[in-house]
């Protein structure tokens, strides 16, 4: 009796997920946590009902789907299009393509990383076609992460063109998927932001240069706080050294790469 007016008041706060079955015990459980997931008012809340749903149900990928597609309240619409990113439930592909278009960066944002995370290929140009017109950091830099998941290096020039944008962190981001996507003729690109104003957005540029040539400039391999500095000296006296290979044939002769 407990449990049956426990499962009647989280539903009642969330009428759009009354068409959820509850045959059995487990589809019970997953409609209590998706329906705590849609009624509860703040975000840790709703984090660990998610958690719960993606660690204990892994076939509850349709169920977040239908709460994505029906559901009013934008946390809980982005939290589901998240949770169909971590069960890999690549039916929802098309719908995360239609939620890019979303006038809510958070559901752009999670429904392009989703759209990585599963490695939909056939969503390369709907999320460069996103970035090409996207302002906002975070959309941006799940973007560009997305992207660089699913080998997009169609979309080099348009990350290159997002790399001016104010916030450092996007700006890192932007040059770890240059890093990963772009090629030699990247390189003069990123040492044009070895001097940036923040350390660690040259530092990204510098380890974008490495991944691409196949270097080592020296920067710290532990997590934590690190300094840079050495290792952005090494990568500004390497540019130093080599950028006359860059150079148009007409000044230095046949490009040396």
């Amino acid at each position: 009796m407990a449990k049956s007016v426990l499962l009647h008041l989280f539903m009642s706060f969330c009428t759009p997920l009354a068409f959820l079955p509850a045959q059995n015990g487990e589809s019970r459980n997953l409609q209590v946590l998706i329906s705590h997931l849609c009624s509860a008012r703040d975000l840790e809340a709703k984090e660990r009902a998610l958690n719960a749903i993606t660690t204990s149900f892994p076939n509850a990928g349709p169920s977040l789907l239908k709460l994505a597609k029906r559901t009013t309240d934008v946390d809980a619409k982005w939290m589901a299009i998240r949770g169909i990113g971590t069960l890999k439930y690549r039916r929802a592909a098309p719908f995360l393509v239609e939620s890019l278009l979303s006038k809510h960066p958070y559901v752009r944002a999670n429904s392009a990383r989703a759209l990585g995370d599963m490695k939909i290929y056939s969503a390369e140009w709907p999320l460069i076609t996103l970035l090409r017109g996207e302002q906002e950091g975070g959309v941006i830099e799940q973007t560009s992460l997305a992207l660089r998941i699913i080998g997009a290096r169609e979309a080099v020039p348009v990350l290159r063109s997002k790399a001016s944008h104010p916030s450092t962190q996007t700006r890192m981001w932007i040059f770890r998927a240059i890093g990963y996507l772009g090629s030699k003729d990247d390189v003069p690109f990123l040492a044009g932001h070895l001097y940036e104003d923040h350390p660690a957005a040259s530092m990204s540029a510098a380890q974008a240069i490495e991944r691409i040539m196949a270097l080592d400039f020296g920067f710290p391999k532990r997590e934590g706080p690190s300094s840079p500095e050495e290792g952005l000296k090494n990568a500004r006296r390497w540019w130093a050294t080599h950028k006359s290979n860059w150079e148009p044939a007409s000044k230095a002769g046949a490009p040396k790469r």
